[in-house]
């Protein structure tokens, strides 16, 4: 099967590598942000015995797929770029450099068809069902990104295909930044009002509860207070990376903005045109752990600071109420 042949994936699949061992890694057909090509994430696991898959080279795992006849371009692995120039380049049978317990990130740019042949491959698969969803590594977001955005313009004169595709790639990627920054606006509010929160309950005891405090609640008191002033800390780091850090105005946005505006609108190739896209695909991974990170606060930090808090309140309260009873 050629890769224009195959519809591209929804989700992540396994990529069985040595079914006898149970060993698969898993693969993208067609991402978004790489419409000619594959991403690959290979766990950690199979490089370490029994398995020991340590001799895999990337020609084996172009042929795991099934396809055929393909041409690969160049390829990045774990964030470094490798020409296959001319079409043979012996790193293609070269064991892959790993890292003892970190994954492999492989992403490969594939010569894509001609346009009819692509035209033709795409209504065969028109309506095709979805794929099961599986497991997700956290490294590659391709699926969370939009196919969709701002219509571009015609491509310039002198464009090469590889260049239209590198220019698609970070229409791809500007999308899919503008889509997780809508979500962290969405967050930016929620921080905000447990900040809120957690300010309001960091708070010294009125009479009445002091009177109704044994040591033990004093001190549990005192430790949820701890919680509570480390958890506000936390979220404020949070409000402050989405303000002022890398992935705001006053970091890096504004000039991945001009890029997009200037060259990648009006689809004009510029020098550097490669390098911007690892760029591009480095910021919005960047600002997927803004949001990542935020959410994380919030849901562990905050939540559970917020929940300590109201318990030891709610037993003083108990035992305000039963005092008042006896009386």
């Amino acid at each position: 099967m050629l890769l224009a042949h195959r519809p591209p994936s929804v989700n992540w699949e396994p990529l069985p590598l040595d079914p006898a061992a149970g060993a698969a890694a898993w693969v993208w057909f067609r991402p978004a942000i790489n419409p000619y090509g594959i991403l690959f994430v290979i766990p950690p696991e199979l490089f370490s015995e029994p398995i020991a898959l340590k001799n895999l080279s990337l020609r084996q795992l172009i042929l795991a797929t099934g396809l055929v006849g393909e041409r690969v371009l160049y390829w990045s692995l774990n964030g470094l770029n490798f020409e296959n120039t001319g079409g043979n380049s012996p790193l293609m049978d070269q064991p892959l450099p790993i890292t003892p317990g970190n994954p492999v990130n492989l992403s490969v740019w594939i010569e894509p068809l001609p346009a009819l042949q692509t035209d033709a491959a795409a209504s065969m698969f028109a309506g095709q069902p979805s794929l099961p969803s599986g497991y997700a590594p956290a490294i590659a977001a391709a699926g969370g990104m939009a196919a969709g955005g701002m219509a571009a313009g015609s491509p310039a004169a002198g464009a090469t295909d590889v260049d239209l595709q590198m220019i698609d790639g970070i229409e791809s990627c500007w999308n899919g930044i503008i889509q997780l920054e809508v979500r962290i606006g969405s967050i930016r509010k929620e921080l905000a009002g447990n900040i809120s929160r957690l300010n309001s309950l960091n708070r010294d005891l009125n009479s009445d509860e002091r009177r109704t405090c044994d040591s033990k609640d004093i001190q549990a008191w005192v430790e949820a207070r701890r919680w509570l002033r480390d958890s506000i800390s936390t979220l404020s780091r949070s409000v402050k990376e989405i303000d002022v850090g890398t992935t705001s105005g006053a970091g890096q946005r504004h000039k991945f903005l001009e890029i997009y505006q200037k060259y990648i609108v009006p689809r004009i190739p510029f020098a550097g045109l490669r390098q911007s896209l690892n760029e591009f695909e480095a910021h919005r991974k960047t600002v997927q752990n803004v949001l990542a990170s935020a959410q994380a606060n919030i849901a562990r930090s905050g939540r559970e600071a917020e929940q300590r808090a109201n318990a030891v309140l709610a037993r003083i309260s108990t035992k305000m109420r039963s005092i008042r009873r006896k009386d």
